[in-house]
């Protein structure tokens, strides 16, 4: 079903972030909260005016259950429409969609969209490998998050011919952005070259140490509201538009997708760990946008590992597989290059906090669109687009973001 319709039919018309740190550690109730009073002044709102709330995953530091009532009981907020939007981490961008789908439908008139996390209150070894990893077939094992992507990368090499040196390109040019960044995890590090990636602590071959997204920051929240066009028009002067969005599932479990024998979407030939449902979400939400990568200004993946972005690359169609080392060494997603990606240091080096970390790129997103990025800005921006990643490349959400109907 086509949502060709929906096209710039609704926009952020405020934002907000939090951020925590090991000297001042947050839970994330407290800086989804923050996030949602500084969106809310950005939008020029008070707390009675929003009637949806849509929230991603439950944070790994606060792991309850309908985290949307969780919160709206912590800020004493009463919505109307409200939801937890669980496609792993990826649901938080996909539910920019659902609150596109609600303004424009009169289900709410305000949505507010928030998800947070607080690496720093939580073990990663408890958190994720045990709820990332099938109970019956994996879990036995006691793999890691790490051991399971490598997988996928070493099949990359023998299908695709990717190389160490590839994989290392990309963790160089996301430390180049991560140095500007003020609350990345790896910027006070400093930039790294292809040797010294390639010569770090070997984590499961052929991941190194730089190949991995590292745990932090120690927290951080993100918050955008939602509204008609009509309203975004009225009342904002600065509205950014949701020109298209989509979302696409393949598999919770590694073992789930190698099972995976047939599909009616393009997956190409089955079983593979190697494809992904980026390329069905990327195409939907360019055909929503009525729009193709040349058009695009800056770009956000959703990037835990190195190779991960090779992978988004080449299925949101900005290279191939085959060529996508060559593409980052090329300075294609460098500052001055013709897409600018992950300006914040995406989450190989400004981090995952946890859930947030999707959160964490549409708000670097609209950041860059607004012109306040508080890392290094691109130039004039006029079209974002945002790329999320769940679970074990399980789900993949796409949103695109612009300054224009």
């Amino acid at each position: 079903m086509s949502l060709d319709h929906l096209r710039g039919r609704a926009a952020i018309i405020g934002f907000g972030d939090s951020y925590a740190t090991a000297d001042n550690l947050k839970t994330p109730l407290r800086l989804a909260a923050e996030a949602t009073r500084a969106a809310l002044q950005d939008a020029g709102l008070e707390k009675k005016d929003l009637d949806g709330l849509l929230v991603g995953r439950s944070p790994g530091a606060d792991p309850r259950p309908q985290w949307n009532n969780i919160f709206a009981a912590y800020i004493k907020m009463t919505p109307r429409y409200a939801s937890e939007v669980t496609i792993h981490a990826a649901g938080i961008n996909a539910s920019l969609k659902h609150a596109a789908i609600a303004v424009t439908s009169g289900l709410a008139r305000f949505v507010l969209c928030v998800n947070a996390d607080a690496a720093g209150l939580m073990d990663p070894r408890v958190t994720t490998a045990s709820f990332d990893a099938d109970p019956e077939f994996e879990q036995p094992y006691e793999p890691i998050i790490p051991s399971i992507y490598a997988q996928i990368a070493c099949r990359l090499m023998h299908e695709y011919g990717i190389t160490e040196e590839d994989m290392s390109a990309v963790a160089v040019q996301c430390q180049e952005w991560a140095v500007h960044h003020p609350h990345s995890a790896r910027g006070g590090k400093g930039r790294v070259t292809l040797e010294q990636v390639m010569s770090s602590r070997m984590i499961s071959s052929p991941l190194r140490l730089w190949h991995c997204a590292p745990w932090g920051p120690a927290g951080t929240g993100g918050a955008v509201i939602v509204a008609s066009a009509e309203d975004a028009q009225a009342m904002c002067k600065n509205p950014l538009y949701i020109l298209g969005s989509s979302e696409c599932q393949t598999h919770e479990y590694i073992t789930d997708r190698m099972a995976l024998r047939s599909s009616h979407l393009p997956l190409g030939p089955l079983p593979s760990i190697t494809s992904t449902g980026a390329r069905i979400a990327g195409a939907d939400a360019y055909k929503m946008a009525g729009i193709g990568p040349k058009d695009i200004d800056v770009l956000q993946t959703g990037s835990n590992f190195a190779h991960s972005e090779l992978v988004a690359l080449s299925e949101l169609g900005f290279t191939n597989l085959r060529e996508s080392g060559d593409f980052i060494r090329s300075g294609a997603t460098g500052f001055d290059g013709h897409i600018p990606t992950n300006t914040n240091g995406g989450w190989l080096s400004f981090g995952q906090p946890g859930v947030s970390c999707v959160m964490d790129s549409i708000i670097e997103g609209v950041r860059q669109l607004r012109g306040v990025a508080l890392g290094k800005q691109v130039k004039d921006p006029e079209i974002a687009m945002i790329h999320a990643l769940g679970g074990m490349m399980a789900c993949q959400s796409v949103t695109i973001l612009g300054k224009s109907r």
